[in-house]
């Protein structure tokens, strides 16, 4: 499958030409495979501009536009009069929603942020916990390279962040210890966010590779592994993906139990059961994206619960528990 038609599938106005890795994609995570074939659209003149990731997704591919040498010029006149928000790339904290932005370059496009005082390489975020400044956020976000390529929900939901890092927080009951009165479930402990989780497989990785407990270094995608990825972003769409690749909707065996909850009309993300530093069951953790696996959620608070817990802008849970096989696992990519 290519990205091309990853994206034309949710009828997103995005372009972006299929993977240049052709049969070896799989090996590749999906954001890979979309920030190389960036690279092969240069200005009219030759020079590749940079380009901005906007990390905002759990399981999709993060959307990416370019910068004109104007907009270029600009953000650098930009940065090194204020500096503070510059991060390096990988300190990221692991939250749902809005993360900050990642400034991609070619070697010349490196050579030019050199020349300047700038890194290679960095990531725009103050702090997720401080209202960050928007000396460049604010203003790439409305780039009009931006403005083509994100969704009003997605611009909406990354200004809100940029301005003020709190989110929304959802309550309910979760009813889980009814439905697993009858059913011998696994969890990962808590040694594997760190040792197994959050090391080289982290970036490569995302929310449905953790609660699959199954690292294909692909960005797995629920449905891809079994030939027919969801078509919408709809709880039952999702969920019915997530049964082709060998879920299950009750717990009627040895499995592992997962939570999945939909950013509406944008991303999907998924929570997975792990047992504490005292073996209890009633521990959840996540891993957003290709950030690294955590416990916490929105807040900073343990997840307890995902139904009560901060989710930042994922708010649809429509029965949301399901369960992924222990052995054999789902069959995932």
């Amino acid at each position: 499958m290519s990205l091309e038609w990853f994206n034309e599938s949710f009828n997103l106005n995005v372009i972006v030409p299929a993977c240049p890795f052709g049969a070896k994609f799989k090996s590749f995570p999906a954001h890979a495979c979309l920030l190389t074939s960036l690279w092969n659209h240069h200005t009219p003149g030759g020079e590749a501009m940079l380009h901005i990731e906007l990390d905002v997704f759990s399981g999709r591919p993060n959307p990416y536009w370019k910068l004109t040498a104007r907009e270029e010029r600009e953000l650098i006149d930009r940065l090194k009069a204020s500096p503070a928000a510059l991060r390096p790339v990988g300190d990221v904290e692991s939250r749902l929603g809005y993360r900050g932005m990642v400034v991609h370059a070619d070697r010349a496009g490196q050579e030019r942020l050199t020349r300047a005082g700038l890194p290679p390489a960095f990531r725009l975020r103050e702090s997720t916990g401080l209202n960050v400044s928007d000396v460049a956020e604010r203003w790439l976000l409305h780039t009009p390279g931006a403005q083509q390529i994100l969704t009003p929900e997605v611009s909406t939901e990354s200004a809100r962040t940029i301005g003020s890092p709190s989110a929304l927080q959802d309550s309910g009951s979760s009813g889980l210890d009814a439905a697993l009165a009858a059913c011998a479930t696994w969890s990962s402990t808590w040694a594997d966010l760190n040792t197994f989780w959050n090391g080289a497989r982290r970036p490569s990785n995302n929310c449905y590779n953790f609660a699959s407990s199954l690292a294909t270094n692909t960005f797995a995608q629920p449905g891809r592994g079994t030939g027919q990825i969801f078509t919408s972003l709809t709880i039952g769409a999702v969920k019915d993906a997530t049964f082709r690749d060998g879920y299950t909707a009750g717990c009627n065996d040895d499995r592992f139990v997962d939570y999945v909850c939909i950013w509406p009309g944008t991303d999907y993300h998924f929570y997975h059961r792990i047992a504490d530093f005292w073996g209890s069951l009633r521990r959840w953790a996540h891993k957003p994206g290709s950030t690294p696996a955590t416990n916490v959620d929105n807040s900073g608070q343990p997840i307890t619960d995902p139904i009560t817990c901060n989710r930042g802008p994922y708010t649809w849970d429509g029965a949301p528990y399901i369960y992924a096989r222990v052995n054999p696992r789902a069959t995932i990519n």
